[in-house]
């Protein structure tokens, strides 16, 4: 696309969240600036007014006006299905994060806008840090002529991460390695990937009554509420950000120094996404992830990962039987079972039934008394910089 034509769509860039999506949407404006080429990004409120213009109209009074569109699946084939858009001239198509689009979940809705982008001069671009041999089966399916271009060593995670597996035990040892590493200074932003939005809710708590600057983000909070802890995060007022898999794939965060996998990563592919939200840019960063006994069995993948970028690996790691496919696959689609992470947040709500409160500002109160924070949870980083805890006033729990 090298200059505008006001004759409506003419590439689409397909992302597997809004959140990607919107990314896409700022980069594209970046992209355009002094060209005059229009981009937007498929929200409800363009949505609704493509619907509301009607078959035939909306093209014309709605879309006109932009050349690149940066949607999410299901959304636009929902405007597709009330022909409230037309694909007939759109010439790129490009999956973001393809290897996702390309699953079960979402290949349906796929087939649909490829079928709907009807030029016959349509160019079909894949995009992804990771992709499995069968993906890429399926991807030949959709592709003439396909051009492979690699950047980097295969299915591996940057060489510029600094990588490293800590053996907690049990589940409770995970909240005391964490709190450790706020001990000994941690420099924000950080970001935190657990299995499920009920964990993720969990921990939130626990770090909210540790006077942690923290957010969290899962499916299940509105797109606003979603949107709102993304731009707090950007700008530095959210120090420390929980997260499930929603948040792995594709999203920058510039300056993102630390991620910790707090639950251990149910694949190769979804420990190279994670992992991937530091290091960006030419940036180093740093990975930790944390295991417990439940994990040994999967620790030879994830080995294998950080050797071929060059981490240091014990040997040990490396002999371990690998995993059968068919556990493999199970531990894809379902994660292991786990222990709640609450401890805190559950004493301070039990002494909450015996006259104690939770004060309006995440400050707690048990047995009518103020429950004072340990002297080990406020500290300083290396150099005297402060290390990422709240001091003033504490968090607000975020409602669900």
């Amino acid at each position: 696309i090298d200059k505008p034509r006001r004759e409506g769509v003419r590439a689409v860039c397909i992302s597997p969240t809004q959140e990607l999506a919107r990314q896409t949407h700022r980069e594209l404006i970046k992209l355009g600036r002094g060209s005059s080429i229009g981009a937007c990004v498929l929200n409800k409120k363009l949505a609704a007014a493509a619907v509301a213009a009607g078959e035939g109209g909306g093209q014309g009074s709605v879309f006109r006006r932009y050349d690149v569109l940066a949607c999410t699946p299901l959304r636009l084939v929902s405007l597709l299905k009330k022909k409230a858009l037309s694909l007939s001239r759109v010439s790129i198509l490009v999956l973001d994060e393809a290897d996702k689009l390309l699953e079960l979940g979402f290949l349906e809705q796929v087939d649909e806008i490829l079928s709907a982008c009807s030029a016959s001069d349509v160019q079909r671009c894949l995009f992804s840090a990771t992709m499995l041999p069968a993906i890429e089966e399926l991807a030949d399916t959709v592709l003439r002529q396909p051009v492979r271009v690699i950047v980097g060593e295969k299915n591996a995670a940057s060489d510029i991460i600094e990588q490293k597996l800590i053996f907690v035990g049990r589940e409770d040892g995970k909240l005391l390695a964490l709190r450790q590493m706020v001990r000994d200074g941690i420099k924000p932003p950080v970001l935190i990937f657990v299995q499920s939005k009920e964990r993720a809710m969990q921990l939130f708590h626990e770090l909210v009554y540790d006077a942690i600057n923290v957010d969290v983000i899962h499916a299940e909070r509105t797109p606003a509420q979603r949107d709102a802890t993304v731009d707090k995060f950007r700008s530095g007022k959210v120090w420390v950000l929980i997260a499930t898999e929603l948040m792995a794939r594709g999203m920058d965060f510039k300056g993102v120094s630390l991620v910790v996998n707090f639950d251990f990563p149910q694949s190769t592919v979804s420990y190279i996404h994670r992992i991937g939200r530091t290091g960006r840019a030419g940036r180093p960063g740093k990975a930790v992830t944390f295991f417990t006994e439940a994990d040994v069995e999967q620790l030879r993948a994830i080995a294998n990962v950080m050797k071929a970028s060059g981490c240091e690996v014990a040997d040990w790691m490396l002999r371990m039987k690998p995993l059968s496919k068919q556990k493999r696959r199970q531990r894809a689609i379902k994660p292991l079972s786990r222990k709640p992470i609450l401890k805190k947040a559950k004493a301070l709500a039990e002494g909450a039934e015996h006259g104690g409160t939770v004060g309006a500002a995440g400050k707690a109160r048990v047995g009518g008394k103020a429950g004072k924070r340990r002297k080990d949870e406020i500290t300083t980083s290396q150099g005297g910089e402060p290390a990422p805890v709240h001091k003033k006033k504490r968090a607000r729990p975020v409602a669900e």
